[in-house]
Parts: structure tokens; C-alpha cells; sequence
């Protein structure tokens, strides 16, 4: 579809012919159908009409117009089912782009967007019986509105680079700024001066959080001052409520969403201004189809629009630092020490030097929490058993395999004859296990790996009289028990918590004066290129759980890798020094931001099944090397093809390394259809996720 000849046909021409997507059929096609003249001042891009199609009637959402068509014995639509269209020109403009970036259909990307409705409701939430909200924007030929100010002069003093956030909002660019800072009420106070500017211009914004809690915290502040011109779009949300808010948003009722990462849709006709808080946040991606990233939506919806977009992030992605270094995105940092941080004391504790090998907790560890429960204080205790991986390493030097080619741990498998082998997840390579460390000639060498199950049971046999709780989704039993057991913690009942990320949510740690992170290797060699942000982010974030600091705490982190990038940035909370050399390895080794990744995964009940499609998809790419109109490519996990069992199923991977996107996707997609009904089904699965942020 050509943007360009359709919005000329929109704006000069009779728009004879649309060009639909069928929502209820999973065709990746274009449909033209024609339009009868009682339609047609009616009809815009995205309404969704009814249309005739094989002897039924069905749903179809237009997304083009033509004065001529090339198709023989054209149908009429039957009728418009929306009163106005739910989706603007720019949101299916920008649900086109989704579908050629993430090679996903236009008609799942299109359902995935449009929210669900019933006809009982059509009638109930007519949009012309509700009246639009009075607008603060000010007379076309004011211009007072160039001259005020924003962010006050000692703001700026103080901040040089607000005055380049104010340049942005004032003039309306397409520009991207990353605010950079762990001070949340300064970040807070920049999104609601920029908020003010845009809805003082007659515009509107989108507010993205990357989860509940963070979205809760956001809502409270925005509803002191906004609370009658704003919707909020949370986890508990049904589709009938989502329905009147989009409505609502549709009609101009209110001029503020905020929401998780779909909310990046929503349908405003003015909008203004796009803020995503935590930017970095792993929860932006969606894992089902079309497994889009909200960030780099927004990008593309800021760019469609024309509009400034604000990311921000205590310890932004590496894509997004990396943008501001080839100066594609501006930065704004309010990172500033404060005062009560030197008493937060950070211990990084070696592993190797432990007189016991096998010991979980240290000594200096042990110590430390002895003297806590002496001072009636509490202890969190985190281990990020959800991100375990099991692989091998050497206790006396702290020595991983490593795949030569990825630069990612191998990991440890037992095969069907229970015969130990190391695997590279992302290429197949496979390694012996040896008995002997590669690097020391240690003998102590094994596969490690622990949960926080193993974790309670030694803590209780080292601090017998300690009232301990375990909070992880396996302690969960009953609705109410994660409240409960962060009420008791707080209350005082509970002397050590041991939790992984949910401790993060809702514990109070104004009684906490040790966090104590039992193994930050379980996360620092996951098979997967981004292990090193993941730990460095997520152990950044516990550590700044010590928000407010009135008496000595301590962080202590356990470890068999000190000399680690990651682990030295930690302690010393230098995010510069872990992007520095981060971005080295990515360069070096050719990953993202320098190239793109695309995982296939094919899953089947059958081996065999599997093992033959995966064949034909691995011809299917190759026959694209060919195709001049294709970008070079680099496939991994084809030589060395793995095979492994996921619950039920059987599973192979594929990734493929790719520069040129575009290029490369074009040429993808033009027998994929073709593909996909003749050799996959709801038997054996085919999927494809572009730009992954899990690699297993």
C-alpha cells in the first residue's frame, strides 16, 4: 500500500474502492471492495465495515483508498460498524509498519490493536452522543504561548539541558530525549511541565509504565492534577472498560492515557507527547504476536507524528545509550550523589577465596546478617531463581565455558542416556564436559545451580531462632498470601526475607540494613548476549530499593566473577563503565545495536515433524541468499542443529543475523505465506520474533 498516493486520493480525488484487511480470516492480503455512494462522506481510514466474503458476511478494517482498481467484479461493502473509526490514519499507518518490521500479518497486528467490542455496546457508547471536552488550547493568532517559560531559570542553571527539553516541546520536533537519573520526583517534575505545555496547545499525550506498581505510582501523582481529563489503562481492565476509554479518547473527552505498553495505541487525534518511564524494561516487549516493543513503537509513532518523544531510566538499554552517543537521541542527566549515600556501604564478596566450595552464604555474609538480627534489624535476601540457567564453572578460579563464536555460556544438558554435554543455545555448538577447569586445572569443576527453596533451607539451619519467609510464585498458595507476607515483614514479624523480583514490588525496606544478592552469576551467564544488562540493571535496581537512607545500610553481593565488568560497575554504580565496556563486546562480536537478531522457534508433539520442517525452513533461507532483492544474512543453529524437549513439545532454534532489516524482511515475506499453510499448523508451530529479548 503507497501512504502517499492514498492520502492524495483521500484529500483531492473520490475515493471510489477500499483497500480492507480481513480481521477474521488470518490472510496477510489486501481485499478491494467497492464503496456505494451513501458510504462515502462516511467512510475513513480505519473504519471497520461489514463486507460480503465467500457467501458470509464478515468484519474488515479499511486501510486504503483507489479511484481505479485492476480486480474484476468488485463487491459492495455493506455498512460502517463504528459511528467514527477506531483507529486515526497514523495508529494504521504505524500497525503497517509493525506488520513489515516484526513479520507479522496486518490482520493479527490490526486485531492485536483494535479493541474488542460488541454490538450490544455500539449503540450504548455511541461516540456522537458524548460531547467533547471544552479545549485549553489558545487562539490560533496567540502566541504568547512561544515565550513562556517551562522550566524556570534556576532549573536550567542548575541543569543546562532542560532548556534543550523545552526547545523540543516549544517547536513540536520529532526529537527523542533519555532522561537519565534515580531521582524520581525530578523525573516526575519534568513530565508534568511537559505535560502542562502540550495540553495547553490543544494536544495530547501517552504516559507508558513498564507494570502495575510503576503505573500505580504514576497514576497517583497525574490524578492530583489531572484526574478529570485522563484515562488509565491497568492490568485489571476489562474489555468492556477499555471499550468506553477508547471512546472516550476517540471522542476527545480526555487528553491524557496512561497505561502499560498496548496503550501506546490509543487513537488521539492531536497527539503532542509520547513519555515511557523505565524505558529499559524487559516488560515493553509482547510475547505473543505481533511481539512488538513498545519503545521502538513509540519511536516510530513519534516519527509518524511528528512529536517529542521522553524516554527515561536509572540504567537505560544499551540500543538507547548508544543512540544518544551517535547523536541520535538527546540526553538529560539528573544523576546526582546525595548526601546520605555514603551510608550505603557495597561489598562484593569473591566466591573463590571460601574455605567451603559448597557453602551458599559466605562468611562475611553470615556475619552480616548475625549482626543485623542483633541490631533488631531486617534482611532481604534476592536470588533470581526465574532467570537460572544451569552451566558449569570453576569455584577455585571462576572459570565458564564459553562458546567461541557467541561469546555466551554453554549449557549444561544430560542427554536421554543421562550423558553430561555443554551446548551453545544460540548456535548448537557443542562442548564435552571435563573434569579439569580449562583455565586453572582445578578439579572444582561442576554445574552450578540453586534455588531459593535450597536457599531457605540453609539459611533456617544457620539462624535457628530467626522467623524466616520465602516469597517467590511457589510460596504463593493462596490469593492473599503475598500481601500477607509483605504485611508481616513489615509489621516486623519476619527477620529475613528471601524472594526473587517480586521483593522488588512491595516490600518496605525502611527497617532493611542488609540486602544480601546471593549469586550474581546465575543471571551474569545466561546463554544470552544481553545477560550482562539484565544483571547489571536488575541488581542496579535492588540496590536502589535503599531509596531513602536514615541509618548504615549494606549491600553484599556474592560472587565467583569480582573482576566482571558488570560487577565492578555495580559496586561502584558507574553506569558509563559498564556501557563502556558493553558496547566493546557488542561490537566486537556483532550484536545489537550493530546488528539485528531474529529467533525461529518450531514446536511439534512429534520429533520428526519438527526435525523436517525445520529442514525446509533452513532451504527456505538459503533459497533467500540467492534472491538479489534480499540483504545478506547469517544464520546460526543450522549446522549444529539442537533439538531439545520444552514441557510437552519438542524444540529447535534458529537465529538470524541481519543488518539491513527492511531489505531482508521484504524478501522474507514473499513466499511466507505459501510456507506457512503448506507446512505449518496447530501442530507444529512456527515463530518468529524479531529484535528478542530472550534468547531461550
Amino acid at each position: 500500500m503507497n501512504n502517499g498516493i492514498n492520502e492524495f486520493v483521500n484529500m483531492h480525488s473520490e475515493k471510489k474502492y477500499a483497500e480492507i484487511v480481513i480481521l477474521e480470516y488470518n490472510f496477510d492480503k489486501i481485499f478491494h471492495y467497492c464503496i456505494p455512494q451513501d458510504l462515502k462522506d462516511r467512510i475513513s481510514l480505519g473504519s471497520r465495515v461489514t463486507i460480503p466474503f465467500r457467501g458470509k458476511e464478515t468484519i474488515g478494517c479499511v486501510v486504503g483508498f483507489l479511484t481505479r482498481s485492476d480486480v474484476k467484479n468488485l463487491k459492495d461493502i455493506r455498512q460502517i460498524t463504528d459511528k467514527k473509526p477506531l483507529l486515526t490514519p497514523q495508529v494504521v499507518r504505524l500497525t503497517k509498519w509493525i506488520s513489515n518490521y516484526y513479520l507479522c500479518s496486518w490482520e493479527k497486528t490490526l486485531n492485536y490493536v483494535i479493541p474488542k467490542t460488541r454490538k450490544s455496546w455500539l449503540n450504548k457508547f455511541d461516540i456522537i452522543d458524548i460531547s467533547p471536552i471544552k479545549s485549553t488550547r489558545l487562539p490560533e493568532d496567540d502566541k504568547s504561548w512561544d515565550n513562556e517559560i517551562i522550566f524556570s531559570t534556576e532549573e536550567v542553571k542548575e541543569r543546562p539541558h532542560l532548556k534543550d527539553i523545552e526547545n523540543i516541546i516549544k517547536n513540536r520536533k520529532c526529537k527523542t530525549v533519555l532522561i537519565r537519573g534515580n531521582d524520581f520526583s525530578s523525573r516526575m517534575k519534568i513530565y508534568l511541565s511537559c505535560i502542562r505545555k502540550t495540553l495547553k496547545e490543544g494536544r495530547q499525550a501517552i504516559i507508558l509504565a513498564p507494570n502495575e506498581s510503576h503505573l500505580s505510582e504514576l497514576a497517583g501523582l497525574l490524578e492530583k492534577e489531572f484526574k478529570d481529563n485522563m484515562v488509565i489503562f491497568d492490568e485489571k481492565i476489562d474489555q468492556k472498560a477499555k471499550y468506553q476509554k477508547w471512546i472516550k479518547i476517540r471522542n476527545s473527552q480526555v487528553n491524557i492515557a496512561l497505561g502499560m505498553r498496548s496503550s501506546i495505541f490509543v487513537p488521539f487525534d492531536k497527539l503532542g507527547l509520547i513519555i515511557i518511564e523505565r524505558e529499559h524494561s524487559s516488560l515493553y516487549k509482547e510475547e505473543r504476536s505481533p511481539r512488538y516493543n513498545a519503545r521502538e513503537v513509540a519511536l516510530k509513532r513519534a516519527e509518524l507524528e511528528n512529536i517529542p518523544l521522553m524516554l527515561s531510566s536509572e540504567t537505560p538499554s544499551v540500543e538507547s545509550f548508544w543512540n544518544v552517543h551517535e547523536n541520535n537521541f538527546i540526553e538529560v542527566d539528573l544523576n546526582a550523589k546525595r548526601e546520605r549515600e555514603s551510608l550505603l556501604k557495597k561489598t562484593i564478596i569473591d566466591m573463590t577465596k571460601e574455605k567451603s566450595k559448597k557453602k551458599i552464604i559466605s562468611y562475611e555474609l553470615q556475619q552480616a546478617i548475625s549482626r543485623s538480627l542483633k541490631n533488631k534489624r531486617r534482611v532481604v535476601l534476592f536470588l533470581n531463581k526465574r532467570g537460572f540457567s544451569s552451566f558449569m564453572i570453576c569455584s577455585q578460579c571462576g572459570h565458564i565455558p564459553k562458546c567461541p563464536d557467541c561469546n555466551t555460556s554453554l549449557s549444561y544438558h544430560l542427554d536421554i542416556q543421562k550423558r553430561a554435554q555443554l551446548i551453545c543455545h544460540n548456535c548448537g555448538k557443542r562442548a564435552k564436559v571435563t573434569d579439569v577447569c580449562a583455565k586453572c586445572g582445578s578439579k572444582e569443576i561442576r554445574p552450578l545451580g540453586m534455588g531459593t527453596q535450597k536457599l531457605e533451607s540453609e539459611i533456617r539451619k544457620m539462624f535457628t531462632r530467626a522467623e524466616i519467609r520465602r516469597l517467590d510464585r511457589d510460596s504463593l498458595i493462596r490469593d492473599d498470601d503475598y500481601r500477607q507476607i509483605l504485611e508481616e515483614f513489615k509489621k516486623g514479624n519476619t527477620d529475613i526475607l528471601i524472594g526473587t523480583q517480586m521483593v522488588l514490588k512491595g516490600v518496605d525496606f525502611n527497617n532493611v540494613d542488609l540486602i544480601g544478592i546471593i549469586s550474581a552469576d546465575t543471571l551474569l551467564n545466561l546463554p544470552d548476549y544481553r545477560s550482562g544488562e539484565k544483571t547489571f540493571q536488575l541488581l542496579s535496581e535492588v540496590i536502589s530499593s535503599f531509596r531513602e537512607i536514615s541509618f548504615s545500610k549494606e549491600v553484599i553481593i556474592q560472587t565467583f566473577n569480582p573482576e566482571d565488568h558488570c560487577i565492578v560497575a555495580l559496586k561502584e554504580q558507574d553506569y558509563n563503565y559498564f556501557y563502556q565496556k558493553e558496547i566493546e563486546l557488542r561490537k566486537e562480536l556483532d550484536y545489537p545495536p550493530f546488528t539485528h537478531i531474529i529467533k525461529i522457534v518450531i514446536l511439534g508433539e512429534d520429533k520428526e515433524a519438527v526435525k523436517q520442517r525445520a529442514e525446509y525452513l533452513i532451504s527456505y533461507l538459503e533459497s533467500l541468499r540467492k534472491d538479489k532483492e534480499s540483504a545478506g544474512f547469517k544464520l546460526l543453529g543450522d549446522v549444529n542443529m539442537v533439538l531439545w524437549k520444552s514441557r510437552n513439545d519438542f524444540k529447535v532454534q534458529f537465529l538470524i543475523k541481519v543488518k539491513d532489516l527492511e531489505k531482508f524482511n521484504q524478501a522474507f515475506k514473499k513466499k511466507y505465506d505459501k510456507m506457512l499453510s503448506k507446512h505449518f499448523d496447530q501442530k507444529n508451530r512456527l515463530t518468529i520474533d524479531v529484535d528478542p529479548l530472550r534468547m531461550i
